[in-house]
């Protein structure tokens, strides 16, 4: 049974259905158009494994309060659903503790190259907070909610492992 979901791909709203093929993968049809699509996570990264319709992609993916941050192929794809995955927009699903703080960790294995924000500063959501490298990609993490810093972990040039907290937010 297909799955339908309303996606926002830049300014422009789509309307697709998503279905198991059978063999682990998906069908997935938008318009007029339908591919064939296989996603694979990389141990515990956020690194995945992408076919599409047979040709494969690395790609890392982020996941904001309202959608998707991808990289592929050293180009940055925003894709926005209406609720995020995990639904709600509650703040449950920012990872916000019970204090009301919100932690950016790392979601890459890599090297700290710029710290936009310094502690005291107030950001928005979808705000660039940081940038790592990693594998010569420049990965840019957003912030999932606006607040202000309470605290800044790493520094410019500092490797950082999947997992390692950059930076919290009240």
């Amino acid at each position: 049974m297909a799955a339908k979901y309303r996606l926002k791909l830049g300014d422009t709203d789509h309307e697709v259905e998503v279905e198991p093929d059978g063999s682990g993968g998906f069908r997935i049809t938008g318009g007029d158009a339908t591919s064939r699509v296989s996603l694979e996570r990389i141990a515990e990264s956020a690194r995945y494994s992408l076919i599409v319709d047979d040709r494969p992609y690395d790609i890392f993916a982020e996941e904001g309060p309202t959608g998707f941050h991808f990289v592929i192929g050293g180009r940055q794809i925003t894709i926005g659903t209406q609720t995020g995955r995990r639904g709600g927009g509650g703040p449950e699903s920012l990872d916000v503790d019970a204090g009301g703080e919100w932690v950016l960790k790392s979601p890459m294995a890599g090297i700290v190259q710029e710290i936009r924000v310094s502690a005291d500063d107030e950001v928005e959501q979808g705000q660039v907070l940081c940038v790592v490298e990693a594998m010569k990609m420049q990965n840019e993490l957003h912030a999932r909610r606006g607040g202000t810093v309470k605290a800044v972990y790493v520094s410019v040039g500092q490797r950082v492992d999947q997992g390692t907290p950059l930076l919290v937010l009240l």
